[in-house]
């Protein structure tokens, strides 16, 4: 699912300011490492979590006053703050992955954020049969609540591109894994492994790629029987 306009959004020619929410996170961490001078980077995450960055912002997703701090002079936003936890309940939810990405989407578009990438999961399409291989168009199918709040995210990434005009893209992110790791071994992950350095690879584009106002992408590693097609991700990231 993408959407291209015939001209440059501005801001495309150039990247200002990152800002990483969920930065303390294993992705989070380890993607400012991997981009440390490739950009100006701020990070925040809850005040509880600190991060040893030059510019860090603590703030509470569901802060809207934290939240507009954190967003000033930024060119794109790496949304990657949310409760991971596939066996998360409602109560933890609601607040981190719904109320929290709405307040993210509206302090970007309030401070005239460029682009924001927004870390969706398979979990937004893994209700679908084991043996089916998931496109970015077939429509989401999450077989958890924390897939329905991904597919909520991606909603809202829609609304905030067509009607806010903001930059999304959405990234379905697979079983994700450190070098010399593995993915847990949970039925999921099956076919589904990511390796970190690809991962950031995908990051890295999505936050470069020119003149889309909005797309979901799978994010997986190229593998034999890859449950998530990525002939769409390659096409539009290279």
């Amino acid at each position: 699912m993408v959407f291209t306009l015939s001209t440059p959004l501005p801001g495309d020619a150039t990247v200002g300011r990152v800002l990483v929410t969920g930065a303390a996170g294993r992705i989070g961490s380890g993607f400012l490492r991997h981009v440390a001078g490739r950009y100006v980077l701020r990070a925040t995450d809850l005040p509880s979590r600190p991060v040893e960055a030059e510019d860090f912002v603590p703030a509470d997703l569901t802060d809207p006053a934290a939240l507009a701090r954190a967003c000033e002079d930024v060119d794109t936003v790496v949304h990657l703050g949310a409760d991971p936890r596939l066996d998360a309940d409602w109560e933890s939810l609601l607040p981190n992955n719904i109320v929290g990405t709405h307040t993210l989407f509206e302090a970007a578009h309030d401070a005239g954020v460029r682009r924001v990438v927004f870390a969706s999961s398979v979990h937004a399409v893994s209700g679908y049969p084991a043996g089916k291989q998931v496109s970015a168009d077939d429509p989401v199918n999450p077989g958890n609540l924390y897939g329905v709040t991904k597919a909520f995210g991606e909603a809202l990434g829609r609304f905030y591109a067509e009607q806010r005009g903001l930059s999304v893209i959405a990234l379905r992110i697979g079983a994700f894994h450190t070098e010399g790791t593995r993915p847990d071994p949970q039925p999921y992950n099956e076919f589904l492994h990511l390796a970190a350095a690809d991962l950031y690879r995908i990051m890295v584009r999505a936050i470069e790629v020119r003149g889309v106002r909005y797309a979901v992408v799978n994010a997986i590693s190229e593998q034999p029987g890859g449950r998530l097609d990525i002939t769409a991700t390659q096409a539009l990231l290279g």
